[in-house]
């Protein structure tokens, strides 16, 4: 009797054990959050963790800038209060940028580190900490850091000595300290006077010495970067660099992806809302999500999502979600290049083009996408099972559209603009941002 329980409780355990370490070595991704003041007579919070959760992420990564705000902090407890008890989960991703002080983040670290919702990871374990920034700081501090939390330390150390240029050599001087590291700037391609695409070299030269010291490596996904405020204006490419990007880390696979961003209206990589109550008139001019929305690439991200726990190393195999017939969109610059007023640092890069994308289930035959501008057709492509992407030359001023043809040429789908595109400057600056039309 006691050798047959012995028996099954071995069994269990050895069950329980694959469990925990499919959990453990499960893909993850996340959306990097940027904390603002979030009015708490709103349901605001909670509508961001909603659309967060039907989009299907995993976690927001909370960017704070100010810890110690009392603003940062009610926004916080309100993300914290209305996450708990649900299938989704918030860590701090420290700014170095904004505030180089690790105690003033770790003093924030620690007071909500117990909360409930707080995402916790590895085989220990541990509660995730991760940065924006903080190379620079260096691995000692780092180090006293992790060794008075006894955290899961994911940072973005990529200012680091050794980083990019030798990345073994990194991972023998920081081994101790990181349990995996977060690449940022290799999201988008550098800001450029011609049009360039981003790559996945850095990635996979980080990611292979990340494995061979037994780290974890997390990827970013954006669509642009574009700003104009705060004394500065740049532009890093976005025509196609959303589903580009998609490519490339289906095909590098790391353990995580973290979308940037879900709601940083200052540099037009949102998809989610950007609250007005936490932002200047100076980006609202530009990163208004309320006339100038991007949650037409959230069904996109979401099939992305499910292509990449599922495992998938090819873009042929992401299916739109919930088993629909498509999902798609369509994004334009509301100004050309012949735009007159101030432009931004890198705007050569930018091209007088169409972009969209539309993934189609498997077994998808004979369909094609239909690209106007200005009344007149640039181009009629052929579109197949999975991911179809492109960026369509030769916009002009007026409406954009774009259309789905099934295998006989009828429309089965639409997307078109809402607001035309103009050769002239607005508030005397020409707008780089993205408007974005979801494929209905």
């Amino acid at each position: 009797m006691y050798k047959h329980l012995n028996s099954s409780l071995a069994v269990l355990l050895a069950g329980f054990a694959l469990l925990t370490q499919h959990l453990v070595q499960s893909k993850l991704v996340f959306a990097h959050y940027l904390v603002g003041t979030v009015d708490p007579s709103t349901d605001h919070a909670k509508q961001d963790i909603d659309q967060a959760i039907s989009v299907g992420f995993d976690a927001f990564a909370l960017n704070v800038g100010a810890p110690d705000a009392d603003w940062a902090k009610s926004t916080l407890q309100q993300l914290f209060d209305y996450a708990r008890g649900k299938e989704f989960k918030l860590f701090f991703s420290f700014d170095f940028y904004a505030n180089g002080d690790l105690s003033a983040h770790e003093k924030l670290y620690q007071a909500f580190k117990d909360q409930d919702a707080y995402l916790k990871y590895g085989a220990a374990n541990l509660p995730v900490v991760s940065s924006y920034s903080g190379g620079a700081i260096g691995a000692d501090a780092w180090r006293s850091f992790k060794n008075a939390n006894n955290v899961y330390l994911l940072p973005n150390p990529e200012a680091a000595e050794n980083y990019y240029s030798q990345p073994a050599s990194f991972f023998q001087a920081w081994g101790d300290v990181v349990d995996g590291v977060f690449s940022w700037e290799t999201a988008w391609p550098d800001a450029a006077d011609a049009p360039t695409n981003v790559s996945s070299a850095r990635d996979k030269d980080v990611k292979a010495a990340a494995d061979a010291a037994g780290k974890t490596y997390m990827m970013g996904l954006s669509s642009l970067q574009y700003k104009h405020c705060c004394g500065d204006s740049w532009y890093r490419t976005g025509e196609t660099n959303l589903p580009e990007r998609m490519t490339q880390i289906l095909a590098v696979q790391p353990e995580f992806t973290e979308v940037i961003t879900w709601n940083d209206a200052g540099e037009s990589h949102y998809i989610g809302p950007c609250w007005a109550e936490g932002l200047t008139e100076e980006i609202l001019q530009y990163g208004n999500s309320d006339t100038n929305p991007h949650a037409g690439w959230q069904p996109l991200v979401s099939s992305f999502i499910t292509a990449f726990k599922g495992g998938a190393k090819d873009a042929g195999a992401m299916v739109p979600p919930a088993g629909g017939a498509f999902a798609g969109a369509m994004w334009y610059r509301p100004v050309t290049k012949s735009c007159g007023g101030d432009v931004p640092r890198g705007s050569g890069a930018a091209r007088d083009a169409v972009n969209y994308a539309v993934v189609l289930p498997a077994g998808s035959a004979g369909m094609q996408v239909r690209v106007s501008s200005g009344g007149r057709e640039l181009a009629t492509l052929p579109a197949q099972a999975g991911l179809n992407y492109g960026s369509v030359a030769g916009m002009v001023t007026g409406a954009q559209k774009l259309e789905l043809l099934g295998s006989g040429g009828n429309v089965v789908a639409s997307a078109s603009s809402a607001v035309d595109v103009s050769d002239a400057p607005t508030n005397g600056f020409c707008n780089y941002n993205y408007y974005v039309v979801g494929l209905k």
